[in-house]
This record gives structure tokens, C-alpha cells and sequence, in this order.
């Protein structure tokens, strides 16, 4: 097989039911060619470290030495290489980004607690939990989880109302006829509900409307999707070179040229350090060097960690 510096290599977890569900979806709304590059849930990821310079976090999508890390920016991505139909096309470039934020830090973060808390995560993962425990400290706790869910669940169900009384008037999707990353990044947080062992799983079945709406969303597949290894992906790296556009569209923080480090907000034992290329509202671009890839520009979400130096 023969993967170009042209081609899409997307870094994902085949058993991952959240976000890279969510990526695989719109590559499936686009249906885009692709290469899946599978990584282990837990610490250590070598490969994945040498590609971002430590984000440990998943979808990570490469194209060449261009790396991009996360959801959002995996979708900037699409939207480049496959403009129509666009993934705001019912929302637009704004709000259907705001839903997304309202779907991600909110709703997914509320089902997160009340799927672990039921029976998704428990003593038959303990490798999985204790890598959780690190990557989220204070916050995985699965007891706590499990005391919380009378509070959680009518909390969830706040928000499944909202989502069918959007629906309830016919429409096949939530901004009317055409599905875009509204629906998206909805569907997968309330999707990863199948996830819980107690009942809870059928939840969604409840409401009319969302589950009808949810057989649409899935319907759309994954693309056209093929599979690389991480060794092959890294060799794609190390074989291209990267975008190095020396560019800024904001007045404050670091500029090209400037060297920072950034430490991750989700645990990871390396920070990424090397010299903006690239400094816009949402995101850096940031040229390092590894010895596995050589040189790779990792293009990150700000709000993906914290700038310390």
C-alpha cells in the first residue's frame, strides 16, 4: 500500500465510542477517503507522542508532516479538502461551532459521568481506570460517579427535552432538512449512552424524535475507509515536509517565530515545544523536530492546554 503526503491518515480508537465516533461520522458526511491509524485508549502511545510532541488525546488527523490535533480541527481540516456539502451548511460557521461547544463541554460531559457511573467502567479495566484517574485528576472518580447519577439523570433529561421539542415538529434533522456538525455533535454524546450496563442505555429510546433522528445521523457511514499502521504513518512524516506559513492573525500572545512550551490539559508525561509558525484565535501551529518523524508542524486548539513558557 502506498499512503501519499497528500493523503488523510486520521489517529483513532476503533473501540472509542465518543469523539473518534464523531470524526468517523463526518468523514462519512463528507464521504471522504481515509486512512485509519489505530492507537492504543492508554498511556504510552510512542507514536502518537512523536507525531504531536505529547498530545495524547484522540482524533489526531495528519496529512503529510501537518499534524492537527482534535475534533475541531479535524473538521477545519475536511472542510479544506472537501468544501461542499459543508459541515455548517444548516448552521453556519458560527453557531453550528457553538452547538458543537454546548454538545462537547456540556452534554458529553454529563453522559461521560453517567455512563461511567453505570457499570461502563469498573474493576474488570482497571488499566483503563487508573490511566483515567491520571489523565483527569479530581475528576475521574467512578464512585463518586455512581453516588451522582439520581442528580445526573434528571439533569441529562433537561437536555434530551430541549433536543426533542427541536425535533418534535417533523424535521429531519435539527436545523431543519439538512444535517450538518449540529447533529453531529449531538448524536454522538447521547450515541455514547449505549455504553451503560444499567439500564440507562435505553434512555434515548424514550424520546420519539431523538431516536428516529439518531438512525438518520448514523445512516450517513464513515467514508471510504482504508487501514495503515503507525509505523507506516510515521514513515508518511518523515517522508514529507511541512506547511511552514509564518503567519498571524492576532495582535496578543506568541507570534512566528517565537519558541514556546505548552503543557496539555489532558495529563500527558511530554509537553510540545518548539517555534510558531502560525498563530491564530483558536489556534498555533508549531514547528519541532523528533527523531521518528523529523521535522512536523502540530497544529493544536489553544484551548487544548496551557502556555507556560
Amino acid at each position: 500500500m502506498s499512503v501519499s503526503a497528500t493523503d488523510l491518515i486520521v489517529h483513532q480508537y476503533n473501540l472509542e465510542p465518543a469523539f473518534s465516533r464523531k470524526t468517523r461520522a463526518m468523514l462519512g458526511f463528507k464521504d471522504a477517503a481515509w486512512f485509519a491509524c489505530d492507537h492504543s485508549t492508554i498511556l504510552p502511545k510512542p507514536e502518537l507522542a512523536a507525531l504531536t510532541g505529547g498530545y495524547r488525546q484522540i482524533p489526531v488527523a495528519q496529512v503529510g508532516a501537518d499534524i492537527y490535533c482534535g475534533s475541531e480541527l479535524v473538521m477545519d481540516v475536511l472542510e479544506a479538502r472537501i468544501p461542499e456539502p459543508s459541515l455548517t451548511q444548516a448552521s453556519g460557521p458560527g453557531l453550528g461551532r457553538g452547538l458543537a461547544y454546548w454538545a462537547e463541554d456540556t452534554l458529553f460531559w454529563l453522559i461521560v459521568q453517567i455512563v461511567c457511573g453505570s457499570d461502563f467502567a469498573s474493576t474488570e479495566r482497571p488499566d483503563f481506570d487508573a490511566d483515567r484517574k491520571l489523565m483527569l485528576p479530581g475528576i475521574y472518580d467512578v464512585a463518586a460517579m455512581q453516588a451522582a447519577l439520581a442528580t445526573n439523570i434528571p439533569v441529562l433529561r433537561a437536555h434530551l427535552d430541549l433536543i426533542e421539542r427541536q425535533l418534535a415538529d417533523g424535521r429531519p434533522f435539527m436545523l431543519g432538512d439538512a444535517m450538518d456538525i449540529a447533529d453531529i455533535s449531538l448524536w454522538f454524546p447521547i450515541d455514547f449512552l449505549r455504553h451503560c450496563r444499567n439500564g440507562n442505555e435505553r434512555i434515548p429510546d424514550e424520546y420519539p424524535a431523538i431516536a428516529a433522528w439518531m438512525g438518520r445521523v448514523e445512516a450517513i457511514g464513515h467514508g471510504r475507509r482504508q487501514e495503515i499502521s503507525r509505523n507506516e504513518a510515521l514513515a508518511v512524516a518523515r517522508a514529507a515536509t511541512p506547511t511552514v506559513r509564518r503567519i498571524s492573525t492576532v495582535r496578543e500572545g506568541p507570534q512566528p517565530g517565537d519558541t514556546i512550551r505548552f503543557q496539555w490539559g489532558a495529563y500527558s508525561p511530554i509537553d510540545l515545544e518548539g517555534e510558531v509558525v502560525e498563530a491564530h484565535p483558536r489556534t498555533l501551529a508549531v514547528l519541532r523536530s523528533d527523531p521518528l518523524v523529523g521535522e512536523v508542524v502540530v497544529h493544536v486548539p489553544r484551548s487544548a492546554g496551557v502556555l507556560i513558557s
